[in-house]
């Protein structure tokens, strides 16, 4: 025990055994202005004429002891709630990485506490389903490429062809026919079609020259009919060769457009597949460039960051077998956390988000952080009868890890029912008692007196009382339990005395 405590004990224990506790009854080095006396006589218990509990020190026993004298105030008072907290990575920002496949680990780029950006390459796995995932994606890039040129064929026919049929369902001359055809790429469609328009050209002048002839009777019936069914003939056959053309054109036509949509729809399940697997639009570009340079990288996986954060966990080997439930890495941004209290079921009523807080951490004793409570749990937790409370704290110097400890402050604000012009005293100046709370107030130096309170509110270092005190009273802190414990003995003195 040390020296003051043992002084302080004994001062105790001779206040008990006095039972009443006032020195300024005797003795030639007791302060004259520690004398009290009334008209009735001496006050044996330390009693003032009003039945006041006063204590009286010398300044021998002032000497022994700390106590200061502060003033007390009146206003609002805005309290705390301390709770233990735990820093915790922001969940919202914090990133599991594994692989889309399973595949060896052929080279690791990025290693724990590096600093990554959205798109560096953390690792390459050699991995056979991506290469065939990759194999078929160009098989059918190939098929699409094939089926879209047929397809584009198909309409370049189909759009010039109905041209030509309406240029000759106007009933060109056949050299007006050939002269407006020549542009007009149409494949064998062209030569079926002007071939048969001609030769009924042909044999319609035939058929005119013949009927003019037989007018004047240079040609015969026989040449007559002779020139009629050639016309007919070659009529007749241009028809047949137009609606066949026609009817073709359009089966050819959608059976190109129906090849080149399943095609496509091919090629883009393929490259969906390889979104699916973690390739980005970037990589498939780039994979279709170089289809005839990747026989050795064809199943190349490459895993990439998709944050900015620092690697807080690795967990890969080069050459190690890993498939889809490997967690390859943890990458957290850090430039946030959170710290994560425990809120009383009698305190939440008092919480609510946006309130400021400070937190100290056990890491960094004497520094306070300020942060600002942005949760609150909606459910009980029925174990521990709490709710969890969150508060956000910038780390822009990455200070603060994962896993570290310390109390967090919600400042809750001044107690409105309490009403706004309080007493506030320092915290340290109650003293709880057997019927409620005392303070100490100054009459003089060594004469205090023990006055009944009232605690409406209370903060991390001051409460609001209702008390008989007024502005400029000075109530006394420091050493006011021995103040306490020399009360209590003068009440139990007294109780002895009636």
């Amino acid at each position: 025990m040390s020296k003051q405590k043992m002084i302080l004990a004994a001062i105790v224990l001779a206040l008990g055994a006095v039972g009443v506790y006032s020195w300024a009854s005797g003795g030639a080095d007791t302060p004259q202005h520690a004398e009290l006396e009334d008209a009735g006589g001496g006050r044996e218990h330390g009693d003032d004429e009003n039945g006041e509990q006063l204590v009286r020190l010398s300044d021998a026993q002032l000497a022994e002891l700390t106590l200061n004298s502060v003033a007390v105030r009146r206003g609002s008072l805005a309290s705390t709630i301390e709770l233990p907290g735990e820093v915790q990575w922001n969940t919202d920002r914090l990133v599991h990485v594994s692989p889309r496949v399973s595949g060896v680990v052929a080279n690791v780029a990025k290693t724990l506490g590096d600093h990554v950006e959205p798109g560096d390459l953390l690792c390459v796995l050699d991995s056979k389903p991506m290469g065939d995932a990759k194999m078929d994606y160009l098989t059918d890039l190939r098929r699409f490429d094939v089926a879209k040129a047929d397809f584009q064929r198909a309409r370049t026919i189909y759009e010039n062809t109905k041209k030509l049929l309406v240029i000759l369902d106007a009933g060109p001359t056949s050299e007006e026919a050939l002269a407006a055809a020549k542009d007009l790429p149409v494949g064998e469609n062209k030569n079926r079609l002007l071939t048969a328009y001609t030769r009924m050209e042909v044999n319609r002048r035939n058929l005119t020259r013949t009927r003019e002839l037989a007018k004047s009777n240079i040609a015969s019936e026989a040449d007559l009919l002779a020139a009629q069914g050639a016309h007919d003939i070659s009529r007749a056959d241009y028809v047949s060769t137009r609606e066949e053309i026609a009817f073709n054109l359009q089966i050819n036509f959608l059976k190109a457009q129906r090849d080149f949509a399943v095609a496509q729809t091919d090629m883009r399940n393929s490259e969906r597949g390889l979104h699916i697997l973690g390739l980005s639009n970037k990589e498939t570009e780039e994979l279709a460039s170089r289809d005839k340079e990747l026989d050795q990288d064809i199943s190349r996986n490459e895993l990439r960051s998709p944050i900015d954060g620092i690697i807080v966990e690795r967990h890969l080997t080069r050459g190690e077998l890993v498939d889809t439930e490997t967690q390859l890495y943890v990458i957290a941004d850090t430039t946030k956390v959170w710290v994560i209290g425990r809120a009383y079921e009698r305190d939440i009523r008092k919480l609510i988000v946006g309130q400021k807080a400070t937190v100290r951490l056990d890491a960094f004793p004497g520094e306070l952080f300020e942060g600002v409570v942005d949760y609150l749990g909606s459910q009980l937790d029925l174990d521990t009868r709490t709710v969890q409370t969150r508060v956000v704290l910038s780390n822009p110097d990455g200070r603060f890890r994962m896993g570290m400890f310390g109390m967090m402050s919600v400042i809750v604000e001044p107690d409105k029912a309490a009403g706004p012009d309080m007493i506030i005293v320092p915290l340290a100046a109650v003293q709880r008692v057997r019927d409620g709370f005392v303070v100490f107030k100054v009459i003089k130096r060594g004469e205090y007196e023990q006055v009944p309170v009232r605690v409406l509110s209370q903060s991390q270092e001051f409460s609001g009382i209702e008390s008989e005190l007024t502005d400029g009273d000075q109530v006394v802190i420091g050493d006011t339990f021995i103040l306490k414990s020399v009360a209590n003995k003068e009440q139990m003195g007294e109780g002895d005395d009636d």
